[in-house]
């Protein structure tokens, strides 16, 4: 019985894994973005592979600082010219429980926020969740509705010329 139920457990820690993460910068027309993703790409038994996107789509050319990172991986500040974006790809957990958080600067605004929660968006997104960042909030794309949601609330005003 013993040998039975480790065997078990090897086999579950087989397929549970997490494979390596790396962080690559791809070049888009002259735009850099950061792409921290698995060197396995195929999908396993804990289901499809998700790839959340945070875009800077502010105006005036802000810069954002991004920090995101969940209990387990810390994809470290990054900062995004308008247009840049930062994504990473990863499978929910076993339990649903599954939680990204970032804290972004950007202008004046500090905030820190939730990026992808898998009870709240196991209903919105199924491969790609994307996310943009812009002078008035926090948009994040409803994938199965097809359309943008305002998800977060804050105020950079535009720039005034001098």
């Amino acid at each position: 019985m013993l040998k039975a139920l480790a065997i078990v457990i090897v086999f579950l820690m087989m397929i549970m894994r997490v494979p390596a993460m790396q962080i690559n910068e791809q070049e888009n027309g002259g735009r850099k973005n950061i792409v921290v993703g698995a060197e396995d790409d195929n999908d396993g038994i804990l289901g499809d592979k998700k790839t959340v996107r945070v875009l800077n789509g502010m105006n005036d050319g802000i810069l954002v600082y991004l920090h995101c990172k969940s209990k387990d991986d810390d994809f470290h500040q990054h900062v995004l010219a308008v247009g840049e974006y930062q994504e990473w790809s990863f499978r929910d957990n076993i339990a649903g429980t599954t939680l990204y958080w970032c804290t972004m600067d950007a202008n004046t605004l500090h905030a820190s926020f939730e990026i992808y929660n898998a009870k709240r968006d196991d209903s919105k997104c199924d491969s790609q969740c994307n996310r943009t960042m812009k002078n008035d909030g926090g948009y994040f794309y409803n994938q199965f509705q097809g359309r943008w949601e305002k998800m977060l609330f804050w105020n950079i005003p535009k720039l005034t010329p001098v």
